[in-house]
């Protein structure tokens, strides 16, 4: 009974670490031959609205504008929803030209909620392509076009590369945050990619057929909003599609509590949904036989990399006990090799997008980081991490 206990204890983690690992090893591979599409710019045939949430962003939200506006074909259009904000956002947007509407509802603050109400808007006059975009990004070259094209001739959401800089005399644990993202936003997308099955929704750089947001569920405050309606949309038959050859972008905060604040909203939306959505996904997946609502499940079952690290070593310190008390040598190989795919798995991903913002030096610190997380999955499991939305404090 006891080494049964144990047994299923380090399985699931051990699972988990082997779907990352093959995602990570596939994106590395298929790294190699990733070609950027090329087109010209300001030809759009269809029309597109780029969609703008926005929450107190009147000191940034112009360069936006402005690179959006660049990329605009004749009958496009952006729409900026001011979502109860208390400063001049709206008249920022309305003196650049750009049509703007405000939502005021302090009881229902989150960016789902801008996100409905702006579609809602749309639908007065619907466009044929809605492209999402977060106040404080940035448009890659001609991503719009890539994005807007790729909706309609698939039908299907198209998730941008979304990366993030780092800010101006940045600390060098920045350059771990910086790695990591692009672990988990490009590499990873890409190995799936590579491998034929869907990618998740990243909440910026992303288009969708206007009619596949008709009657979606948006308005809610949950914090990883975008995750859950890329679920939504592949239980519907529609999974997301990745395109690495369009990219935004956007910068970390400049302070270091703005960090915190931020990167615990990220994780404990991830946290939220896989216990929220995780379990149900698969579920309807086995009903309905749906492979790609499946993959996007498992994938979003795996945790930050961090929390894996750390749940992974717990589990060899586990094995390790159980063995020396009499249980099966699976009770230790398996942390032991999850911990390898790790480790391989990290070397891997370093090596194809990481040499150029993580020194070797601090590559070797990674679990020390991992270790320095844990008051901040304390916080997250005793409900103390903010789940406002609120603007990030970037320069």
């Amino acid at each position: 009974m006891f080494s049964g206990v144990v047994i299923a204890m380090v399985c699931l983690p051990g699972l988990l670490t082997f779907v990352w690992f093959s995602e990570v090893l596939a994106g590395c591979f298929a790294l190699r031959k990733e070609i950027t599409p090329v087109a010209e710019p300001g030809t759009l045939s269809h029309r597109t609205a780029v969609l703008i949430p926005a929450h107190n962003e009147g000191a940034g939200i112009l360069p936006t504008i402005q690179e959006v506006q660049a990329q605009l074909g004749p009958n496009d259009r952006i729409l900026v929803v001011a979502d109860n904000c208390t400063d001049d956002t709206a008249a920022i947007v309305q003196a650049a030209g750009v049509e703007v509407t405000v939502r005021a509802d302090p009881a229902r603050r989150g960016k789902g909620y801008a996100l409905e109400f702006g579609v809602r808007h749309l639908g007065l006059n619907p466009p044929d392509v809605v492209v999402i975009m977060d106040a404080d990004c940035r448009l890659g070259e001609n991503a719009l076009r890539h994005l807007s094209d790729s909706a309609m001739a698939s039908r299907r959401p198209v998730q941008s590369l979304y990366l993030m800089l780092a800010p101006e005399n940045a600390p060098p644990g920045k350059a771990v945050n910086l790695f990591a993202w692009r672990v988990k936003n490009w590499i990873r997308p890409l190995g799936l990619e590579l491998l034929g099955l869907p990618t998740q929704l990243f909440g910026t750089g992303m288009a969708f057929p206007f009619t596949l947001l008709l009657d979606r569920d948006l308005g809610n405050s949950r914090l990883a909003e975008d995750t859950a309606l890329g679920i939504a949309l592949a239980s519907a038959g529609y999974p997301p599609l990745f395109m690495s050859g369009a990219r935004v972008h956007s910068r970390f905060p400049t302070s270091q509590a703005g960090s915190e604040q931020q990167r615990q909203r990220w994780e404990k939306g991830h946290l939220d949904n896989i216990v929220d959505l995780v379990p149900g996904a698969l579920a309807r997946s086995l009903r309905d036989r749906n492979l790609g609502l499946a993959a996007l499940a498992i994938d979003m079952a795996v945790p930050p990399l961090s929390l894996l690290v750390l749940v992974t070593a717990l589990c060899e310190i586990l094995g390790g006990i159980a063995f020396g008390l009499g249980a099966p040598s699976a009770a230790l190989a398996i942390p032991s090799l999850s911990i390898l795919l790790l480790v391989v798995g990290t070397a891997l991903a370093w090596t194809a997008v990481g040499r150029d913002v993580l020194p070797p030096r601090e590559l070797l610190r990674l679990p020390l980081h991992a270790i320095q997380k844990l008051g901040s999955y304390h916080r997250i499991a005793r409900g103390k991490a903010t789940s406002a939305w609120i603007r990030t404090d970037r320069k």
